[in-house]
């Protein structure tokens, strides 16, 4: 295995890492809230249906009573089956059941004790949960006691049931939408995991590029200063001076590049001429194309007056003309065109030479060299990129036919 490979293995598995990381805690935190939420909605469900059962019985044992009371023989709602004992004058009287089944004497005394003692509850003796409730009545200045009793061991039974089914539903939903979330988490976390991927590129390759002039200039150092005498030290001086400024330009490239992807970036919106901006910038370049026999076409349609970031715009201009300049070959032309319509307005470069159909998916990421000897650092069209998306446009190059063209269409806004 080579070497770079390993390197590039190696990133990757770091890299993916790093994912399963951030895919971990994501999934946790969706876990948390899921489980939170489930579990509030769950003791809500509880207490409703704790409610409504409650409500439900107390309605069924006051139904008893009212009917005894008022001697309904036929009440106007069905009472659910209710053991009913009145005591009046030393009388006890007793009618119905409970739940269907009679009653012994000791059970009347157990239920009667549990009721004079304000009780609202009692177990009997063979399992049975049974519900009271009492009411004393005065009439005639004379006192008795109603007392109903209903058998709550089914509808406890059915109550528990359903309880524990809402609780095996609630937790396989959270398991269910942990899952779910661990899935999307992928999707959710790309432009994360994009991100990452771009950083320890851009330390990668910036690293590589650095480590190079510095390797030159420490060996012309070290020449100087063992072997070449004072008056022959120009050569090796005028080397350190060039590596020493294409890293200061590295530098400062990666600085505006920062600048531009960076959250705090505020651009500064102002109403200029875009095309006394383009003219000013083919302007500035006619000297690098003089040298080569190079010339720029400039042709503009419409009015370039328009609201938008100015300091954006000119690096943008200066990034397509500079690149048109170093790829046009010698004794060629560069047309530069500016165009606006209603709603956009769009500039393109065009050079002769092409780039071939494999490098232009690429030729937009950072630190890519379309060609290997054109000096630059690879930034340019990345940084072209970063502002177009900054200001909701789109840039794109086509090459065939021996030219490539390279085009940015913004969006205007209304006034």
């Amino acid at each position: 295995m080579t070497r770079e490979k390993k390197k590039t293995e190696d990133k990757k598995s770091t890299t993916a890492r790093l994912f399963r990381k951030m895919q971990t805690k994501f999934t946790l935190l969706v876990a948390v809230i899921c489980s939170v939420l489930m579990a509030v909605c769950f003791a809500a469900m509880m207490i409703i249906n704790t409610i409504s059962l409650e409500v439900s019985v107390a309605n069924v044992l006051n139904a008893a009573i009212t009917n005894e009371i008022e001697g309904k023989p036929e009440p106007e709602e069905p009472v659910s089956d209710c053991l009913v004992i009145t005591i009046r004058n030393g009388l006890m009287n007793i009618s119905g059941t409970l739940g269907g089944e009679e009653v012994s004497a000791d059970q009347v005394g157990q239920l009667m004790s549990a009721a004079q003692r304000g009780e609202k509850k009692i177990e009997l003796d063979d399992g049975r949960v049974i519900r009271i409730a009492k009411r004393d009545i005065e009439i005639n200045n004379g006192y008795y006691v109603v007392c109903a009793f209903s058998d709550f061991s089914d509808t406890m039974s059915v109550f528990t049931k359903q309880t524990l089914g809402m609780m095996f539903s609630f937790i396989a939903l959270t398991v269910v939408l942990v899952l779910f979330a661990y899935m999307m988490s992928g999707i959710v976390l790309a432009p994360a995991k994009d991100a990452l991927i771009k950083q320890k590129d851009l330390v990668a390759n910036a690293s590589h590029e650095l480590k190079t002039p510095i390797t030159i200039i420490n060996a012309n150092l070290d020449v100087i200063k063992n072997s070449i005498p004072a008056g022959e030290q120009d050569k090796w001086i005028a080397n350190i001076e060039a590596q020493t400024k294409r890293m200061n330009e590295l530098i400062i490239e990666m600085l505006e590049m920062s600048s531009f992807e960076s959250n705090a970036y505020r651009p500064l919106i102002v109403e200029f001429d875009l095309g006394e901006l383009v003219e000013g910038s083919c302007l500035s370049f006619e000297a690098a194309c003089f040298e080569r026999s190079v010339g720029i076409e400039y042709s503009c349609s419409g009015n370039p007056v328009i609201k938008s970031d100015q300091k954006g715009w000119n690096k943008l201009v200066t990034i397509l003309l500079d690149n048109a300049v170093k790829y046009a070959p010698d004794s060629s032309k560069i047309f530069v065109s500016l165009k606006r319509t209603k709603k956009h307005i769009r500039l393109s470069t065009e050079n002769d030479g092409e780039v071939p159909p494999d490098k232009i998916d690429k030729i937009f990421d950072r630190f890519y060299k379309a060609g290997d000897n054109s000096g630059s650092f690879g930034l340019g069209l990345a940084m072209a990129k970063v502002i177009t998306d900054n200001m909701n446009g789109n840039i794109s190059c086509e090459s065939s036919d021996g030219k490539t063209v390279f085009s940015v269409t913004i969006p205007l806004k209304d006034k």
